[in-house]
């Protein structure tokens, strides 16, 4: 399973590499400037994983961060060189020198850049909350690469524009990259009808938004197991006709511990009468041709105990897939009844583990912990934009419509994922009804720590307006206008990262990369392009309110 997981990776990766260099050289109209984001990019990357190496001989990490630093090297490096170089390449179509420009570029998108980079770390961050190896590995990795790719966009790529110069426009593509006329280019079009009607927009958009977000109320959370995997997959086949013949749960047993405690002996007769009690529980409940749907099967491997003889592991079937209903069913009908009932007057205690009680502790501790995952990624990123735009309203306004798009994707995974909508011959899977119980939570992180390097490019442009002395609305209008091309180039390419999950043979990673894609693509498109130009509009004034007693943040400028 994990050579299915690296190879579908790979594959997807090499198609994917070329449809980012397509967009890049649209967007740039030139090869050599499609160059630089990608060697930045994969800088980054092979940076991240010789950090993440060396940290890796302290702290053991979990194999899947590999594929975290190619997704957030890869989305990071090369969004953020795209700001950058966009910016230099119009001041110097503006009339500015090559340094001046840098200058400019670096003191605008690159501050932009540190922030977006620092909002990011804090939301994926959030993931060590978890208490999870998994969730520690991951976010590590995501720090790490993030890291490296804000240090690189702020030294290695100056350095390239400073040496390329011009010559960055080199090998340029015909009818492409040219500049377009003010006020001309769909984007304009768009961003100046929204902005004569804010209301109805406004209304229309976010009510839109709100009911594709509506199914997250039936959200049903729950482990995949075998059936997460693609039909082709040969271990899934084999644990499938495992199931059709005997008991799924012979390969998956629920693992009995049990602890002699004051005892000291596991062999003591009080504990094994209690042993023997439990076993005769579950052979009252063992599958047989007339009880089919039993919780448990034959019980038939023998039991394990230590060398000091104070501990005992049994094993017992589970008349189920570990990720099944049926499964956790039976594992909290042991925890709950069978065990207080078969060792009610011992002693001795007793745990059960196994593949189905790890995978129902999993989901307990993950719903305890996303509480405090969501409230530190809220806080942390609204106390970000506060110190960068000095703004209560602004940070306040960029947090619900981040949420917004995490509730569009919640929403969207629900629909298609679960309840089987529309796209399940387009992705090659077949709905289970579940979706997978670390995603939501995993997915707010990424999402979150994504979404706000749009937020934190076109606020901060439109901040840099307002500073110039223009009026809100017209800071609004220029600010959207000059940064939509470049967010839509970023969006995409980010989209076609995050696809090289969605069509890979394990649904949980189809969810993950279908979620991700879904919220980058209605961030960039409907929310930037409906809900904030209209919902700043309606604001005016108040966009830029800063009670008296926040008068003494720090006043950071956005401008050159």
């Amino acid at each position: 399973l994990t050579e299915m997981i690296d190879e579908d990776f790979g594959q997807a990766l090499f198609l994917n590499l070329p449809v980012t260099f397509v967009i890049l050289i649209l967007a740039f109209g030139a090869l050599l400037a499609a160059f630089v984001p990608l060697i930045l990019a994969f800088t980054a990357v092979f940076v991240a994983v010789a950090i993440l190496t060396i940290i890796s001989q302290v702290f053991a990490l979990d194999p899947a961060y590999e594929q975290i630093v190619l997704l957030m090297g890869l989305a990071t490096g090369i969004d953020y060189a795209l700001f950058v170089i966009t910016r230099y390449r119009n001041e110097r179509r503006a009339g500015r020198s090559k340094d001046d420009a840098l200058r400019v570029a670096s003191g605008t998108s690159g501050k932009a850049v540190v922030f977006a980079g620092a909002t990011t770390v804090f939301a994926v961050g959030a993931m060590f909350l978890v208490g999870d190896k998994i969730f520690s590995s991951l976010g590590l990795a995501a720090i790490v690469v993030v890291l490296v790719a804000v240090v690189i966009s702020m030294t290695l790529l100056p350095a390239l524009i400073a040496f390329l110069g011009d010559n960055i426009d080199r090998f340029s593509v015909p009818f492409l990259g040219r500049p377009q006329e003010e006020g001309t280019g769909i984007w304009n079009f768009i961003i100046d009808r929204v902005l004569q009607r804010p209301v109805i927009f406004a209304t229309f958009t976010i009510v839109g938004l709100l009911a594709i977000t509506a199914p997250i109320l039936t959200m049903n959370l729950g482990f995949n197991g075998v059936r997460s995997f693609h039909d082709d997959v040969a271990g899934k086949k084999a644990l499938i006709k495992l199931e059709e013949n005997f008991t799924l749960g012979l390969v998956q047993p629920a693992v009995i511990v049990v602890d002699a405690g004051e005892k000291g002996n596991v062999f003591d007769p009080e504990i094994q009468d209690s042993v023997a009690e439990l076993i005769r529980l579950v052979g009252l409940e063992t599958v047989s041709p007339t009880n089919p749907d039993a919780f448990f099967g034959q019980i038939a491997q023998e039991p394990e105990f230590n060398d000091a003889g104070d501990t005992e592991a049994g094993f017992i079937p589970i008349n189920a897939d570990s990720g099944d209903d049926h499964a956790i069913d039976a594992v909290n009908h042991l925890r709950d009844d069978l065990i207080p009932q078969a060792f009610v007057d011992s002693s001795a205690r007793v745990l059960v583990t196994g593949a189905t009680a790890a995978n129902i502790d999993f989901r307990a501790n993950i719903i305890f912990r996303s509480p405090f995952v969501f409230i530190w990624v809220l806080v942390l990123a609204f106390i970000i934009l506060l110190l960068v735009f000095r703004s209560v309203v602004i940070a306040g306004s960029a947090i619900l419509l981040n949420m917004l798009s995490v509730g569009f994707a919640y929403g969207l995974l629900v629909l298609v994922f679960q309840e089987g909508f529309l796209l399940e011959g387009v992705l090659d899977f077949e709905a289970t009804g579940i979706i997978e119980s670390w995603l939501p939570l995993f997915l707010f992180s990424i999402i979150f720590g994504l979404s706000i390097d749009y937020e934190m490019f076109v606020m901060s442009r439109i901040k840099e307006h307002h500073e110039q002395g223009l009026s809100t609305d017209e800071a609004i209008s220029r600010g959207l206008k000059g940064t939509a091309g470049v967010i839509t180039n970023a969006a995409a390419i980010m989209v076609g990262v995050a696809t090289i999950f969605a069509f890979m043979r394990n649904i949980g990673l189809q969810q993950f990369g279908f979620g991700l894609a879904a919220a980058v693509l209605i961030d960039a498109t409907v929310i930037r392009a409906f809900v904030l130009p209209t919902t700043m509009k309606l604001l005016g004034e108040w966009n830029w309110y800063l009670p008296s007693w926040l008068e003494w943040l720090p006043e950071i400028k956005m401008g050159e």
